[in-house]
């Protein structure tokens, strides 16, 4: 996790040279843990109206109905614009930088900052699902931060040995060695998936310790139902940063 969190720190400030563009980048990553909070607050809401359907006066579920798609409208939208402007802040970015690079090289910079962006967009958004999960049940939240702590040190390994195959295929290249596409492409996807293969189990050892908090009292209904879409948000997350860390390896060795 030490290797991960480095290289992205590297990759921020070799790609992002100015203050004001780092500002601009933080921002976002903030509106994505936002988009986050808010989703998992629209679970709430959901779960709340669903719920207390028959006992809540007509009058006050209208206005609870009217707030979960206004949420909802709301969130969607910040999500759209985060992810549409962020090319506007890339072009600027590196037009300030006055590097003269190939294109090739330029393009791979592009593709970097692509993964980059989603990279840390889906970390911070981890960080707040996990913090509001713990919040909910803080029995949960323990199980909940091990099985996280020990996946990410997992895709660690996976991405310290990407960025050793991805040097190897740069070598072959630069000597001019034929590498099959089928290895060359294959080395990255099967990583990737191996990463997402791993949340995915990693989301159903949080079910089954979520049916039995649930089962045993330990977690209200209306939050059994929030955590449940938490757990799923999560394993989206873990799921993207799997597949996008074996992206940014590729896009890393090569933007150099």
């Amino acid at each position: 996790m030490k290797l991960i969190l480095g290289q992205l720190k590297a990759a921020f400030f070799q790609l992002f040279a100015t203050p004001k563009h780092r500002t601009i980048l933080i921002v976002f990553v903030l509106l994505a843990a936002l988009v986050s909070v808010s989703e998992l607050a629209i679970a709430k809401l959901f779960g709340h109206i669903i719920l207390a359907e028959e006992t809540l006066p007509k009058s006050q579920l209208i206005i609870y109905i009217g707030s979960f798609l206004l949420l909802f409208i709301v969130v969607r939208t910040a999500h759209f614009v985060q992810r549409i402007y962020r090319v506007n802040v890339f072009d600027n970015a590196f037009k300030e930088t006055n590097l003269e690079l190939k294109k090739r090289k330029m393009l791979w910079r592009w593709k970097l900052a692509f993964e980059l962006t989603t990279i840390l967009s889906k970390l911070t958004s981890l960080v707040v699902v996990v913090v509001f999960l713990t919040i909910l049940n803080w029995r949960f939240g323990i199980i909940n931060i091990i099985v996280i702590v020990v996946i990410l040190q997992i895709f660690g390994r996976l991405f310290k040995k990407q960025l050793k195959v991805q040097r190897k295929f740069v070598k072959a290249r630069i000597e001019k060695m034929h590498v099959p596409h089928a290895i060359r492409f294959g080395a990255r996807i099967r990583s990737g998936e191996l990463g997402n293969l791993i949340s995915g189990i990693a989301m159903l050892i949080l079910m089954v310790a979520l049916l039995g908090l649930g089962i045993s009292g330990s977690i209200k209904a209306a939050n059994t139902i929030v955590l449940f879409f938490g757990i799923r948000m999560q394993n989206s997350n873990l799921s993207a940063i799997a597949i996008g860390l074996m992206r940014f390896a590729k896009a890393k060795i090569r933007s150099v």
